[in-house]
């Protein structure tokens, strides 16, 4: 059960979320042109499904190890520094992600104090920051299996391989 949830979590929530946009966004179309007006409510959940797609999309590119990277030096580098080089690296993007992932938490904590509200749809704008405290703890374990990866077992592959 943990691993199927572990496998598709990530790009259920990009196919959903991308589902979501193409039926907010062509529906917003339709009124604007059949109707002359617009619908505010589709407007607002397109920008948060965006936002929620995005930063998903940032952990599952880790997970793939799909994440962009400039590798001319690790490419050029031997085995054994390439290890201590992608190790390096993998260490200051975990620290990087729980950095946002905490700066999140203050974001959301100062606007549930404000009580601010997004427009249309009345929420809360934590729903909105909260995608920064769930992307950013994802990407961090997502991380930490990579430094588990590179640093115990080795692996300095930067992408998995594909069938073709």
């Amino acid at each position: 059960m943990f691993r199927t949830v572990e496998k598709y979590f990530e790009p259920a929530v990009i196919v959903t979320t991308l589902g979501a946009i193409i039926v907010l966004v062509f529906a917003d179309v339709i009124a604007r042109f059949a109707f002359s007006t617009s619908i505010s409510v589709a407007n607002e959940l397109a920008r948060l499904s965006f936002v929620y797609m995005i930063y998903f999309g940032v952990s599952y590119a880790i997970r793939e190890r799909r994440h962009m990277r400039v590798t001319i030096v690790l490419d050029a580098a031997p085995y054994g520094l390439r290890r201590w080089l992608l190790l390096t690296a993998e260490l200051v993007f975990l620290t990087y992600s729980v950095t946002v992932c905490w700066l999140g938490v203050v974001i959301t904590g100062q606007a549930i104090e404000r009580g601010k509200i997004l427009s249309a749809t009345q929420w809360p704008t934590s729903v909105l920051y909260a995608a920064i405290i769930f992307s950013g703890a994802i990407s961090a374990a997502r991380l930490l299996h990579s430094v588990y990866r590179v640093g115990v077992k080795g692996d300095t592959e930067l992408a998995p391989q594909l069938d073709v």
